[in-house]
């Protein structure tokens, strides 16, 4: 079969089970769907960036579960932000503290070092973001932010294959991704405005077309760019996926390196109350 097929069968698996979550479970399912996500993908990371070091990577793995749950923890009023605040600053310290104790890799303690930071940075605080995106609104819109996130992401990468595919071009960014064309960055755009206006008719009216549209553009432009960052990630490692876990789609942090952004852009864009008629309640 061709990857396209493939990465369509894998879609038609996952889809149903990540509508079940967000509209017949409880808010905690998606939670842990998040958490688990994250987890999978720093694993995914942790192994490019520490390749010889199981026990670098569970470092990794301990500072990002932790970042994640206090995250989530500090949202609903069981941590104190203060002691949110003194955790992320105690990261640094942690790594080096880990290197004093594994001397034979001083030699790469630097990079090694800095991808431990990179780890909870760059995959807990976003997946955390995209998890809070569930407690704006009643049951069904925090429901619907959160897929109308993930159609900002896929629906733009899909949007992005087709117009590159059909139309090609001049290339994007080359030397960080050769396959990618400027008619693709637009059409992913051209994807993601698409994902809101199908949210606005039908599972998310609240959601003016006006505000939809906007936020797929800002969305969208920032989840290309995640996408872009996660290639230079893999060229840096000498890897073409971040895993195989997924038929077609390679590991969980390729199919969530847009979202990773996305999400992002969400929850800023719903925390800041530029998003009107989305009230914030807290649920688990």
């Amino acid at each position: 079969m061709s990857n396209f097929v493939v990465r369509f069968l894998t879609a038609l698996v996952g889809i149903p089970i990540i509508l079940g979550i967000l509209y017949v479970g409880p808010s905690a399912g998606w939670f842990a769907l998040c958490g688990v996500a994250m987890l999978i993908a720093a694993w995914e990371f942790l192994t490019m960036t520490h390749p010889d070091d199981p026990a670098g990577r569970w470092i990794g793995m301990v500072l990002s579960s932790g970042v994640f749950a206090a995250l989530v923890s500090t949202h609903f009023g069981t941590v104190h932000g203060l002691w949110l605040g003194v955790a992320l600053a105690a990261l640094a310290p942690i790594t080096l503290l880990a290197s004093l104790g594994r001397p034979e890799h001083i030699p790469t303690a630097l990079p090694r070092n800095g991808a431990l930071l990179m780890a909870p940075l760059y995959l807990a605080v976003p997946m955390a973001a995209l998890a809070l995106v569930r407690t704006f609104g009643t049951f069904n819109q925090g429901g619907g932010l959160c897929l109308l996130t993930m159609m900002f992401a896929w629906m733009g990468d899909t949007g992005g294959y087709f117009a590159g595919k059909g139309i090609g071009g001049p290339k994007l960014y080359p030397s960080v991704s050769p396959n990618k064309t400027w008619s693709g960055a637009l059409g992913g755009l051209g994807g993601s405005v698409l994902g809101s206006v199908v949210a606005h008719f039908v599972f998310l009216p609240a959601l003016s077309l006006a505000q939809g549209v906007a936020l797929a553009l800002a969305a969208g432009a920032f989840g290309q760019i995640g996408d872009l960052c996660e290639s230079i990630l893999k060229r840096s490692a000498g890897v073409k996926d971040s895993g195989a876990i997924l038929p077609g789609h390679g590991g969980i942090l390729d199919r969530i390196d847009a979202l990773l952004f996305c999400g992002l852009t969400m929850f800023v864009a719903l925390q800041s109350g530029w998003l009107e008629g989305f009230v914030q309640r807290a649920r688990l």
